[in-house]
């Protein structure tokens, strides 16, 4: 069987998601941004692919509701 040459891209996409208390949400995007900038683990090129996904203020949860550890 004669073979072939092929032209193949793979993608990988992986998301990060940062909790930011801030006064705006313009304020809290550039403070994730920062915070993904001097992350030692993320790759340059990762972050120069990097996009903005999604954006959303949160509601305030309750002590009781929270799972974050004290």
């Amino acid at each position: 069987m004669k073979t072939k040459k092929y032209e193949v891209e793979l993608m990988g996409t992986t998301y990060r998601t940062y909790y930011i208390t801030a006064e705006s949400q313009e304020q809290a995007e550039e403070i994730a941004w920062e915070e993904m900038d001097t992350d030692w683990e993320i790759p340059s090129v990762w972050k120069q692919n990097a996009e903005l996904s999604y954006s959303e203020e949160m509601e305030e949860e309750n002590e009781e509701d929270s799972m974050e550890l004290k």
